[in-house]
């Protein structure tokens, strides 16, 4: 699975994945070159390899998919504002502040 703010690439066209969802849709943006339907992008911190089966670029996006996955309903916060991670987050991927995964939740 492919994480949130990770560059893709596909020779020299670059772009970030903004979001995924279960029905195999990605939503990236950031687009440097070109991309279309049938391309072989791979991401660069999860290593995933993902063919386009379509391609569209749309300003839906805006109306119609939510931004990054952040529900930070009962995530612990510092006092400085800083969210509390398990060591398991700090991947030292360029992603790793995007992720949501590893975050320390209050109990329910």
């Amino acid at each position: 699975m492919p994480f949130i703010n990770e560059v893709i690439r596909l020779g020299n066209t670059t772009a970030r994945i903004k979001n995924y969802y279960a029905n195999g849709l990605i939503v990236i943006y950031d687009i440097r070159g070109s991309l279309e339907a049938g391309d072989t992008i791979t991401c660069d911190d999860s290593g995933e390899v993902i063919v386009l089966n379509n391609f569209t670029i749309s300003n839906d996006y805006d109306l119609y998919y939510e931004d990054f996955d952040w529900d930070d309903d009962g995530l612990v916060v510092q006092d400085n504002g800083a969210f509390v991670a398990m060591d398991a987050h700090f991947t030292g991927l360029p992603s790793q502040n995007y992720q949501t995964i590893n975050l320390v939740k209050e109990d329910d």
